[in-house]
């Protein structure tokens, strides 16, 4: 199976922390049944700065991490998110009133 779900930085914390919905912790539970979480090295920064309250906390941060699939920042991979940040603005995503 190929990937299927990008996770970012607020998506990783606020499942880790139980923050989400019930239908939405929900589909995240069945999405990992059958998936691998899938982080950017982007994302693995961010949760490595993120400030743990607890040691158990840093524990389940941790294992996450250890359990993603993480993209590292590859050439090609630099090259396509600038050439895509050249073609897309902020105004692109904007919806009519």
């Amino acid at each position: 199976m190929g990937m299927m779900h990008l996770w970012d930085t607020n998506t990783a914390i606020y499942y880790l922390q139980q923050l989400f919905p019930p239908p939405a912790e929900k589909f995240i539970d069945g999405v990992l049944k059958s998936e691998q979480p899938i982080i950017t090295a982007i994302t693995e920064i961010e949760l490595l700065c993120w400030k743990t309250t607890t040691p158990k906390d840093f524990q389940v941060l941790h294992s996450f991490i250890n359990d993603s699939l993480v993209i590292e920042l590859e050439q090609p991979i630099k090259l396509k998110t600038a050439d895509i940040r050249k073609k897309c603005t902020a105004s692109n995503f904007l919806m009519p009133l």
